[in-house]
């Protein structure tokens, strides 16, 4: 590892960096807890085969591994998943990364790691626990979701959380950045319903996405010196491609930036050159005070079987620990916040629930285009009936629902609204297509997500 320390990254060594992420290097992390105020946020989301121009912030992610002094507003890594609490409640949970050292890790991994232990036999790889505790195993890898949940059941992946990269960006292609002096959070998609509301999907999976980051500054460099199209390929294997729009525009090769539906980026979005002092002086955000891992006061009122059921299967006290972690943290929001603030976590709640669970005024996020379609008035009562999924889709979604073919008391078919929504159907399971936008099937009522 580099021996280099610096507050900036005149003299960061972006080569030895690119090299440390093609070896898979190991990262660091800060599990510092400090409640936060509400805050609004402005997103900023791509869309499949669709290149995006932003101009990203801060460091690569991941360059303290290089002895970079990481700030508080260059891109952070968090680990999250998503699962049911004990009350059946959607709960996504953040993490933070994975320690060197597996003793050090955060509680629930290393619950995790413990139920997941797995032994050897016939030369065979077996779970140790799925076939002696099976309520714990299905606990553990499904996080609460039931086989009658459908599609959300099948590809639920329990308490085995997976690495998101959470980044300050300028958005090329709004001036919202401009005329706040503001960076937007770069997410993996961002979806606006008829009241406005914005609906992100927090950060971009660091697989693939770190690697592609690391390739392009190992070729050029800073990163503040260029823009860049990033795209979702919607390949597993490679998810992202991102290139050096700048540099392809001087070279008046725009071309190797063809989306999907054969169209070009607008090249007039696309900045060559270093970030100006008025964009270097633009307000960023906060991201360790905006994603700080979940607290140990609500994992205890929220999840507290899964502690209670290793506990009681295997023997161990994480339950006892996670009490003691609790006990702790609020002792610690009292210190900062005074007595009456002691309960702080409910503040906090309540501000993930606007911010982070997502919602916030129309004008901090560029919006997709919409077509209007108007009110469902037209479905009867007794079709609604037949979509088991409508509850959980948002006004605007329910809206381009034109009408639905029915047979005896099983849905057929969709008809959808025409527009910029339905241009692009996706199949289900149960065999029913619905537009990409969707996190939710109308019919069978499948998370897509």
């Amino acid at each position: 590892m580099s021996e280099q320390v610096g507050n900036d990254l005149e003299s960061f060594d972006f080569q030895a960096y690119a090299n440390k992420v093609a070896a898979d290097s190991k990262k660091s992390t800060n599990t510092n807890f400090a409640p936060r105020e509400f805050e609004e946020i402005a997103y900023v989301g791509l869309e499949s085969g669709t290149n995006k121009i932003l101009r990203l912030i801060g460091a690569p992610p991941g360059a303290e591994t290089q002895g970079y002094v990481r700030k508080n507003f260059d891109p952070k890594q968090i680990m999250m998943c998503e699962v049911k609490d004990d009350e059946g409640k959607k709960f996504t949970i953040r993490l933070p990364l994975r320690e060197d050292i597996p003793a050090h890790n955060h509680i629930l991994h290393r619950l995790y790691d413990k139920v997941a232990e797995v032994t050897w036999i016939n030369k065979k790889k077996v779970n140790i626990n799925e076939s002696k505790h099976p309520e714990l195993w299905l606990l553990l890898t499904k996080g609460g979701f039931k086989p009658e949940d459908g599609q959300q059941f099948s590809y639920a992946g329990g308490y085995k959380s997976t690495t998101f990269t959470v980044q300050n960006v300028i958005d090329r292609e709004d001036p919202w950045c401009v005329d706040n002096a503001h960076t937007k959070i770069l997410c993996r998609e961002v979806n606006v319903d008829s009241k406005g509301t914005v609906w992100p999907k927090i950060g971009l999976k660091s697989f693939g996405y770190v690697k592609r980051i690391a390739d392009l500054v190992g070729k050029y460099g800073d990163l503040q010196n260029f823009d860049i199209a990033l795209k979702r390929t919607g390949d597993k294997e490679n998810p992202f491609e991102i290139k050096n729009a700048s540099i392809l525009k001087d070279k008046d090769m725009m071309v190797e930036l063809k989306n999907a539906d054969g169209t070009i980026p607008d090249e007039k979005f696309i900045i060559i050159g270093r970030l100006t002092d008025e964009e270097r002086a633009y307000e960023k955000y906060d991201l360790d005070k905006l994603y700080q891992p979940t607290s140990f006061t609500k994992l205890l009122k929220r999840i507290p079987s899964i502690f209670k059921l290793c506990d009681a299967y295997l023997g161990t006290k994480f339950y006892e620990e996670l009490e003691g972690l609790s006990a702790k943290e609020k002792e610690e929001w009292a210190r900062i916040y005074g007595d009456g603030n002691a309960e702080a976590e409910q503040t906090q709640a309540a501000a993930e629930n606007t911010a982070i669970n997502e919602a916030v005024a129309t004008e901090t996020a560029a919006p997709r285009k919409r077509t209007a379609v108007g009110p469902v008035q037209h479905l009867s009562d007794e079709k609604i009936a037949l979509l088991k999924g409508w509850a959980k889709l948002p006004e605007a979604h329910r809206a381009l629902i034109k009408d639905i073919k029915v047979d005896g008391d099983k849905v057929k078919d969709i008809i959808w609204a025409e527009g910029d929504e339905t241009a692009n159907l996706l199949a289900c399971d149960c065999g029913i297509a619905s537009p990409e936008a969707l996190e939710s099937c109308p019919v069978c009522g499948a998370s897509f997500i």
